[in-house]
């Protein structure tokens, strides 16, 4: 049973699993009482299971409520409600470690922007309670928690996500993450691993072609370990790759290698046309995602399976981008 219907998505009923802030969409519990409305996270929830969190009413405190700031130490943060003269840090401890340790299975967060616990980036650190003008701009404490817990688990804010590079590359990994995961789960054989990789090939290539160098010596080598031993090493790796973004000359490199699959049945203006786009997008005149939406109709049109299955054609469902 798919749970919805885009060429190289044949999931079953699970759905990747991602971890939001409360306040976007679904609660009024901002401090002022209010909500925070994102397209974008609407568009989301189709195709994933949110689980919803907001730390500051998961600790007990109300809806509205006197705002909290984040303060440095030294290398220690503390959460600070100043009008009750509250410390709340060891409170907001607490819950993070309970709450981060009950999620199982878990791809991604998407949290709220500049708030002193979820805050993914913009967030207002000071260094004195006494003296405002002093103070940088980070990441919120629970946020912080969830980095340190889930280092290689997308976790980005809705701020942040209105960037398309930013947004690419989290809906990427979130989708990439969630297929191992039930590859991992479901596995019987190797041949599963195989052709799971076989189809990230050029996904893996864009992102780090020494990671996928391994990968593939591993694969072909499993037999020298156990089972248990090659999807942990497998899945270690796989969400290492994704650490950073593609960078451009990544990306000519594999559509030049995609390009060549299906060149010779191209027709001379086609041809001209794809080659003057690709001039396009070195010169960062056009997205990286038109080059991938006429290779996977190149794909279709010449029914190339091989293309059909890559994943750097189709690495999420496109009514999200």
């Amino acid at each position: 049973m798919e749970f919805y219907i885009d060429a190289n998505f044949n999931f079953s009923k699970n759905k990747p699993k991602i971890v939001i802030s409360r306040c976007i969409n679904f609660e009024n519990t901002r401090y002022n009482g209010g909500i925070v409305k994102d397209e974008f996270a609407l568009k989301l929830i189709k195709f994933v299971d949110y689980i919803t969190v907001c730390p500051e009413v998961d600790i007990g405190l109300p809806v509205p409520r006197d705002p909290i700031n984040l303060f440095k130490y030294g290398e220690k943060f503390r959460l600070i409600q100043e009008k009750k003269d509250l410390d709340l840090t060891e409170k907001m401890n607490v819950f993070c470690e309970k709450f981060l340790n009950s999620l199982n299975d878990i791809d991604g967060f998407f949290l709220k922007s500049k708030s002193p616990s979820c805050g993914v980036s913009g967030t207002t650190v000071y260094y004195k309670r006494q003296d405002k003008k002093l103070g940088f701009r980070g990441k919120g404490f629970f946020a912080m928690k969830v980095m340190e817990k889930f280092p290689y688990i997308p976790v980005e804010d809705e701020a942040r996500l209105k960037n398309p590079d930013i947004k690419f590359h989290f809906l990427v990994r979130v989708f990439s993450f969630f297929e191992l995961r039930e590859v991992l789960k479901n596995m019987v054989s190797i041949k599963q691993l195989i052709d799971f990789h076989q189809n990230y090939k050029y996904l893996l290539m864009a992102y780090n072609q020494k990671i996928l160098r391994f990968l593939g010596n591993l694969l072909a080598n499993y037999n020298k370990w156990s089972i248990e031993e090659v999807k942990e090493e497998y899945k270690i790796n796989f969400y290492q790759a994704f650490s950073k973004k593609m960078k451009p000359e990544s990306n000519i490199n594999v559509i030049q290698h995609v390009y060549g699959h299906i060149k010779n049945r191209l027709n001379q203006k086609e041809k001209k046309h794809f080659l003057n786009l690709l001039e396009r997008y070195k010169k960062k005149q056009i997205p990286l995602i038109l080059l991938i939406e006429i290779l996977r109709n190149f794909s279709y049109r010449f029914e190339n399976e091989y293309l059909i299955k890559q994943k750097y054609l189709n690495p999420f469902p496109s009514e999200l981008f």
